[in-house]
């Protein structure tokens, strides 16, 4: 299956930076220059990145799945109502695990949305699957940005992360059969989700000060699964997240299109753009633990 066999890569992609960055620090771990710089008079890691350090982030976030045309990113073209602008803000601790990689732990806030209607004509008549929803989103996450260059601020991420999305509101349309053939009925309400997801992204950073970094990060998260009450959307729908106790989306991964084929949910996720303030320091007690045999101590900041 399509969305299977999407999940397999991303997961084959995610394991392999952790096993590369173990491979490549294997020998020496964390390595710490054994002279001081002449700017800061500071010891480093070889690349300034990978450092400890806090950072803020403010990102917009760009919805795709279930909700966005039978949940096929950008199907139809853009869509301006799926773009939440300043849509997340996360703060997150950076850990150095070797000379090119930083361990990322990360807590993320924000808001999601979609509207599928305006990519079709109004003149038409309304569509039987016209979905809608907004969301408040939570999520914690773990990954590892690995610099492929000693010196240069690109870097690759890959992480896992656990979503709560607490949805506002949905407004779904399906058709109900009756005497005269069917007609087309209304679901709306409020619901809450978790979904574990899988994160890849590509960032630049740029040195700003001897403390300071800036980066710019480009993000794709994806859902693991997208079954009832694991999802972001609110689809599909059980029967006791509703006032009407309808059933929406099927079972088992699978949904009813508009076309009366049966479809396999495209797994809910979001393209994430953001910039990120990173405020970083060397004097790390449990990197010099680790690098004593270099008979290095980094001095205090």
């Amino acid at each position: 299956m399509k969305v299977r066999h999407n999940i397999y890569v991303l997961i084959g992609i995610l394991l392999f930076l952790p096993v590369f960055c173990m491979a490549r620090g294997a020998n020496d771990r964390i390595v710490w220059t054994t002279k001081a710089s002449r700017q800061t008079g500071l010891y480093s890691t070889k690349n300034f990145f990978v450092s400890q350090g806090v950072s803020t982030n403010i990102s917009a976030l760009y919805y795709f799945g279930d909700a966005d045309n039978e949940g096929v990113a950008f199907n139809g073209g853009f869509n301006l109502n799926n773009l939440s602008l300043g849509g997340g803000l996360w703060f997150s601790y950076n850990q150095p695990i070797g000379n090119h990689c930083n361990m990322r732990f990360a807590l993320l806030a924000g808001t999601l949305r979609a509207n599928n209607e305006l990519k079709f004509n109004s003149l038409n008549p309304p569509r039987s699957d016209y979905r809608r929803f907004q969301s408040i989103i939570a999520q914690p996450s773990v990954g590892i940005q690995y610099y492929p260059f000693v010196r240069a601020g690109l870097y690759l991420y890959g992480g896992v992360a656990m979503t709560g999305s607490f949805n506002l509101e949905y407004d779904f349309y399906y058709m109900k059969s009756v005497p005269a053939g069917k007609e087309r009925r209304e679901v709306q309400g409020k619901t809450f989700s978790f979904l574990p997801m899988i994160q890849l992204g590509l960032g630049y950073s740029w040195k700003l000060s001897s403390s300071l970094s800036l980066s710019a990060e480009l993000l794709v998260q994806e859902g693991v699964i997208d079954t009832q009450y694991m999802n972001l959307d609110a689809w599909p729908l059980a029967k006791n997240q509703n006032s009407q106790k309808i059933e929406l989306g099927g079972t088992f991964g699978t949904y009813t299109d508009r076309y009366g084929k049966q479809q396999i949910h495209w797994n809910d996720g979001w393209f994430q753009l953001g910039i990120t303030l990173t405020y970083q320091w060397y004097n790390c007690e449990h990197c010099r633990l680790i690098n004593n045999y270099h008979n290095i101590k980094p001095s205090r900041r």
